[in-house]
């Protein structure tokens, strides 16, 4: 509301003063807008200013403006792109692990036990990798932390294809640090992408890094299937080791970013107030584990917590398997993998497109009903062995709901939910709760699934059921409000 009525004051100012220059500056002097640009660190090229008032020390406390350089809104989104490639990686190596699983389970001869040990790997060094970042990210900076992870990732990645990684327990340590990496750049992106969008672009901007993931996936499937003549000996290596071209490519891209994204968001968009937010000083980092954070604390781990619940990256890693159990053949399996994976990054566009205009909320309750339904039908439908359209549909019908919502919020969601004094030892927990329960589950679902193939679905159905009354009655609506302002 407050907004709205600046922009009107503009308006009116404008069509009244300058009706014939819609480009003309306002009647402030020089001095006035050399201070207001040294408040907000941007240039008299990114803004028109039409209206203002110096306070007695000389700020300007009362002012109305337009954003007229659009330039400075192309480097924003080069800069989103760039630093959401983080995601493409991680994305990258999701799909790669489930393209290269049975190649795994084949190459070293794996008990269901360490079949699932060899898929979690990954996600356990996320559990470490997380906590980690979370925890030095304010001292080395979001820039800094997204290159080390990448340089660690793209150097396992290399190993991983190298031949002396023929032993089991040299591909469990690699895949360790490829997931250390993953953890730091699911805490270090949302983090950097957060703090650079202005409030009304967050979500979707934020929601980069999902889409990126999306594009990895579907990357990861689509070479699997071109690769799928290989060997056994040489498929899961060729999977693994093209991982390090994003890595490499996110290293040579990251280091034209801003290095402290909060300054360029400022530059794209003064907004009210911003003159004295810029003069106040930096806050101070406090402790995350104290009872004035308990709300935001479990806010997190619950939303972490639920996303793992329902189901996505056991349908996502043991894709194949799921697919296999229903009696499809191999070919089958990638080819519907491939489609699958590239009707879920589709709709993660469609969530994009809404996370700002729907809300959170809104998205989360839709896609959990949606959830829930497809996960009880592919319950009902594997002992069964129905025809492989009729599996296609239920998949696909899933990826969407879960692309829809649980893909495009939980990285924003994460993001907005603490303040400045925490935000970065907040964001790590949280997203070690996401990991500490995804390689809980990861781990646990052969030996579930081998035990009884429908049971798993249908307890990951009635999660989805608990999580809609969840949102509704306990989860606050972060939209269009200040980074940390629900806490």
């Amino acid at each position: 509301m407050r907004t709205n009525r600046l922009w009107g004051r503009a308006i009116a100012f404008f069509k009244a003063v300058l009706p014939r220059r819609p480009r003309a500056r306002n009647t402030l002097t020089a001095a006035d807008h050399a201070r207001f640009f040294a408040a907000a660190e941007c240039s008299l090229d990114d803004f028109c200013i039409f209206d203002g008032v110096p306070d007695a020390s000389g700020a300007i406390v009362d002012f109305t403006f337009s954003y007229i350089n659009p330039n400075a809104e192309r480097r924003l989104l080069g800069a989103a792109l760039v630093c959401s490639l983080g995601g493409l990686v991680f994305g990258y190596d999701l799909g790669a692990l489930s393209s290269a699983s049975q190649s795994l389970h084949d190459f070293f001869g794996l008990a269901p036990g360490s079949f699932g040990l060899t898929i979690s790997a990954s996600l356990w060094g996320t559990v470490c990798g997380a906590p980690l970042a979370g925890a030095i990210v304010d001292r080395l900076g979001r820039r800094t932390l997204i290159a080390a992870c990448a340089l660690v990732y793209g150097l396992a990645a290399i190993g991983l294809a190298l031949p002396f990684t023929a032993a089991w327990q040299a591909v469990l340590m690699l895949r360790v640090a490829s997931g250390a990496a993953i953890g730091g750049f699911t805490v270090g992106c949302p983090l950097y992408l957060a703090e650079l969008a202005p409030d009304r672009l967050r979500g979707r901007l934020v929601s980069l890094f999902q889409v990126q993931v999306g594009i990895g996936v579907v990357a990861a499937f689509a070479l699997g299937a071109l690769l799928r003549a290989t060997s056994a000996a040489v498929y899961w290596r060729w999977c693994f080791g093209l991982g390090a071209a994003p890595a490499a490519l996110l290293v040579a891209l990251l280091w034209a970013l801003p290095r402290d994204p909060r300054r360029s968001a400022r530059q794209f968009e003064a907004t009210e107030g911003v003159t004295a937010a810029h003069q106040m000083p930096p806050a101070p980092r406090e402790r995350l584990f104290q009872r004035k954070y308990l709300r935001p604390l479990a806010w997190a781990t619950s939303i972490a917590v639920f996303n793992q619940l329902s189901g996505v990256n056991i349908l996502l890693l043991y894709l194949l398997d799921v697919l296999l159990s229903a009696g499809m053949s191999r070919l089958l399996e990638h080819t519907y993998t491939v489609w699958i994976s590239s009707l879920s990054l589709a709709f993660t566009f469609v969530g994009l497109s809404f996370v700002d205009r729907l809300g959170r909320k809104a998205l989360l309750m839709l896609g959990s009903a949606g959830m829930f339904s497809c996960l009880a039908a592919l319950a009902l439908a594997i002992p069964r062995h129905i025809a492989p359209v009729g599996l296609l549909i239920i998949l696909s019908a899933y990826n969407l709901c879960f692309a829809f919502s649980q893909g495009t919020v939980v990285w924003v969601y994460l993001s907005e939910l603490f303040p400045p004094a925490v935000r970065g030892a907040g964001q790590g927990y949280g997203v070690t709760v996401h990991w500490v329960a995804n390689a809980a589950l990861i781990g646990l679902f052969p030996l579930v699934q081998h035990a009884a193939p429908a049971g798993s679905f249908y307890a990951l159905a009635a999660m989805m059921a608990v999580q809609i009354p969840v949102i509704w009655l306990w989860y606050p609506e972060t939209r269009g409000t200040a980074l940390g302002a629900v806490a």
